[in-house]
């Protein structure tokens, strides 16, 4: 029969985190969570607020910041407790002494590996308002104490224990274990390479002084003939990587050319745009004054006096005898 105990110390910041495993753990076996279970009747936040008030109102004065109303014990459990037992001594603690528990809960998921087996480290929190009626703090004595070992035993069913047993550990003493034997296996790991490269080191030392006496072997030419056939290989790499970044380099800069060209083609198709449009302003400012250019006397005029001009309006002439006969192929 394995043997139980609880050792209590006031609640931490973090409990209800680790008790309702609200954060991943180290030493925690996620397929093994489903075997845990808790009851619970209040969080550790409303009963606190709740032993405050009873406090001020009793005495007239704020609760003081070192005041510990709220504890929570950590018990042995093994793998056939349940929580009907566990209630059980929570209840036998209410009539007894007056802490009332409001959470408990049931790990059965934590552990480690010694060498290559599973070693789990069963326990269950219990969380008590460690108060009474006014909010006051419950005083317990050393014979109190040795007497809630034993309820705890015998709700249990379970040999009793010391609360300083090596086997009880909370959480943090657990992880720091953990920590410990992490160390020492490297330890033995490291000591264990160092041994390994030590021999490694006397037989190469070794293997180099008996090849200076008898020469290569033909293994040995064979390594060498590889070397060089690797390096020779390694330049060529080198040499395609280097043609292959001048030919993305001069792919980028004919890109850089070709975008340039259609920026200077656009800008020109512009240029032409606005200069057909003042012939066309022009040839109507023209026609204002009775000129027609139907007649050579006159283009001929315009042809001397406006050379440029002249040669826009040849141009969109043109390109409206093409359009012209672009239409009439159409219609055929």
């Amino acid at each position: 029969m394995s043997a139980t105990s609880i050792n209590i110390q006031p609640v931490k910041g973090g409990s209800e985190i680790h008790n309702f495993r609200e954060k991943e753990l180290s030493y925690v076996r996620s397929e093994l969570s489903h075997l845990n279970e808790s009851w619970t009747i209040d969080s550790i936040s409303s009963r606190l607020d709740d032993i405050k008030q009873r406090y001020q109102n009793a005495t007239g004065q704020r609760m003081q910041k070192k005041a510990t109303p709220i504890r929570e014990g950590v018990i042995v459990i093994e793998s056939g407790t349940s929580m009907d037992q566990l209630r059980d001594f929570a209840t036998r603690c209410e009539a007894e002494f007056g802490i009332k528990a409001f959470q408990i809960h049931m790990h059965k998921d934590e552990g480690h590996m010694n060498s290559k087996e599973w070693k789990p480290n069963l326990h269950a929190h219990i969380v008590f308002d460690w108060t009474q009626k006014n909010g006051k703090s419950i005083k317990l004595n050393r014979q109190d104490m040795t007497k809630m070992q034993t309820m705890l035993s015998e709700s249990l069913g379970m040999q009793r224990g010391k609360s300083s047993d090596r086997e009880h550990l909370n959480a943090i003493q657990f992880k720091a274990e953990q920590e410990v034997a992490k160390i020492q296996k490297l330890q033995k790991e490291a000591k264990s390479i160092e041994v390994t490269k030590s021999v490694k080191s006397t037989v190469f030392k070794a293997s180099e002084r008996i090849r200076d006496f008898v020469g290569a072997s033909v293994n040995d030419k064979e390594k060498d003939a590889l070397r060089a056939e690797n390096k020779a290989l390694t330049a060529k790499l080198e040499k395609a990587s280097s043609d292959n970044r001048l030919l993305n380099e001069n792919l980028k800069r004919e890109g850089r050319e070709n975008q340039s060209n259609k920026t200077e083609l656009n800008r020109a198709r512009e240029i032409n745009k606005s200069l057909r449009e003042y012939v066309t302003a022009i040839k109507k400012e023209l026609k204002g004054f009775g000129l027609s250019f139907e007649r050579e006397d006159q283009k001929q005029a315009i042809k001397n006096l406006f050379p440029n001009v002249h040669k826009a309006m040849d141009f969109d002439s043109q390109k409206q005898n093409q359009e012209q006969n672009r239409g009439r192929g159409m219609s055929r």
